[in-house]
């Protein structure tokens, strides 16, 4: 007889936009977890650069209180329109702040999240569509600058050296720079107060991107500072587009009455206190701040834990997938996570695999160790995507969803989402996209013309159908229907289905 499905829970949730891995992975978190997860309509939703409705949005959230049982709110959606409209749009302090107005009024629990806003390194005028138009000529100068600012606070740098940084930007940028990010950073203080007042029961403020030092790194601080002042219980942490996904499994959790039990394993226990690429602490602080995220408790025996996280901890080089091919050998490290996650199985525990080795895509060497000892498919949950927080939440989420909702209907969903995101995040990422990539470069094109996509998503979909064969865990599967919400290579979606 197969498991009884809990009643589901309905929760609203605002993703801070679009995309599969923010909105869509946050609806099949819910599905694996006996929620029923309600999003607004897309004609309010964000299109890339062009905000949503923030107007739509909380009259949307007014109409749907009263059958909700809880809303998860991203405020860059709410306030600023979206992620990318955060970075962007030219509102001021005033504009935005009543925005938040909405939640006092909701009956339904809320649990919000913000990003402080991030500062990329790079010129670059492609990626700089995420950015400022003059993130294409002055995007690296503009970092320099963050850092100068934040390292002269610090007693780290002198006024010399502010002083050229400030000579290298012209004046309307940094100013356009700077107003943003006040008005961003308003609207976390106002969360604060929010958190302060009841208003939100859960506030998470996490960094996407970030560094140890820079304007993003002296945000923290101040909101750190403001946190411990008011006695608020926010969570500051490295992170963003997972946290929908996190909040969500956090909200059934503590609606089942369920305290996760997750204890960490990593073979590469000196690797746990490494700093990943785009973040700013150990990962092992990270994973501890994506457990409380969650809801959940770290322990520290096997018999205590309910899911056991298996760590491929970052490589002591770092390297990223967006960067091109990566020539480290990082067999013998992948070996001994492929062997410990095997006989964590063998004994019966389950276990999800969070793959940190690189940024922008996972170890193809793991995912062909775990493939070679029959560990894949005995995977509650696996992933090795963009930033090390994101894998970390978003696996986690997955991972604990067996204990929400056991059903059958249940299962199906985390067994499709483990499919899914081995194929999307073990092969598309570090090998398909990286190969793209270079085909574009050689014909002098960062991503591919509008009227190529179509061909071009035949052409993926073969690709990640016959490695999916190749691979002893995935045959019988079969990719369609590839996309690409932002009509370019980083961020892909598909649909999977068997067919033996």
């Amino acid at each position: 007889m197969s498991a009884q499905a809990p009643r589901p829970l309905c929760i609203s949730v605002l993703a801070p936009d679009e995309r599969p891995n923010t909105a869509g992975y946050a609806k099949w978190i819910g599905n694996c977890s006996g929620a029923e997860v309600l999003q607004p309509p897309a004609e309010l939703m964000p299109r890339f650069r062009e905000p949503a409705d923030t107007a739509g949005l909380a009259a949307w959230l007014r109409e749907i209180d009263g059958t909700v049982d809880a809303h998860v709110v991203s405020l860059d959606l709410l306030v600023h329109g979206g992620l990318i409209p955060s970075r962007l749009t030219p509102d001021r302090i005033g504009d935005a702040i009543p925005r938040l107005g909405v939640l006092r009024e909701l009956r339904a629990p809320v649990s919000a999240y913000q990003v402080v806003t991030r500062l990329p390194h790079y010129d670059n005028a492609t990626r700089s569509r995420q950015e400022p138009e003059y993130w294409g000529t002055h995007g690296r100068r503009m970092f320099e600058l963050s850092q100068a600012w934040d390292r002269h606070d610090r007693g780290e740098a002198s006024g010399e050296e502010v002083d050229a940084a400030l000579a290298a930007v012209p004046a309307e940028y940094r100013h356009d720079l700077i107003r943003r990010r006040l008005r961003n950073h308003s609207v976390n203080l106002a969360a604060l107060e929010l958190a302060a007042d009841g208003v939100v029961v859960d506030l998470m403020i996490t960094s996407d991107d970030t560094a140890p030092r820079g304007l993003p790194a002296s945000d923290r601080s101040t909101l750190s500072a403001w946190n411990q002042r008011l006695e608020t219980s926010a969570l500051l942490y490295p992170g963003a587009d997972e946290v929908p996904s996190v909040l969500v499994s956090r909200v059934v959790s503590r609606a089942r009455g369920v305290v996760p039990r997750i204890l960490v394993a990593c073979p590469d226990t000196a690797g746990l206190q490494r700093v990943a690429p785009y973040e700013d602490v150990p990962v092992d602080q990270g994973i501890d701040r994506q457990i409380r995220a969650l809801g959940g408790e770290r322990v520290f025996t096997v018999d205590d834990a309910d899911l056991v996280l298996v760590v491929h901890a970052p490589a002591e080089i770092p390297g990223d997938w967006t960067g091109g091919p990566i020539d480290q050998d990082s067999s013998a490290a992948s070996e001994r996570v492929a062997a410990e996650t095997a006989s964590l199985l063998d004994s019966g525990r389950r276990v999800a695999v969070a793959d940190l080795r690189y940024a922008n895509g996972s170890d193809p060497t793991l995912v062909e160790a775990l493939d070679r000892l029959g560990a894949l498919q005995g995977l509650v949950a696996y992933g090795g995507w963009n930033t090390a927080g994101n894998t970390l939440g978003t696996t986690l989420a997955a991972g604990v969803s067996f204990l929400l909702d056991p059903s059958d209907r249940a299962a199906d969903e985390r067994g499709r989402f483990l499919i899914t995101k081995i194929i999307k995040d073990g092969h598309y990422l570090p090998a398909l996209r990286v190969q793209l990539q270079e085909e574009l470069a050689a014909r002098g094109l960062t991503d591919p013309p509008l009227d190529e996509l179509p061909f071009l998503a035949g052409r993926v979909a073969g690709d990640l159908t016959a490695w999916a064969s190749r691979t002893r865990s995935l045959r019988g599967v079969r990719v369609a229907n590839v996309r690409w919400p932002w009509s370019y290579l980083f961020t892909v979606d598909f649909d999977v289905e068997r067919i033996a």
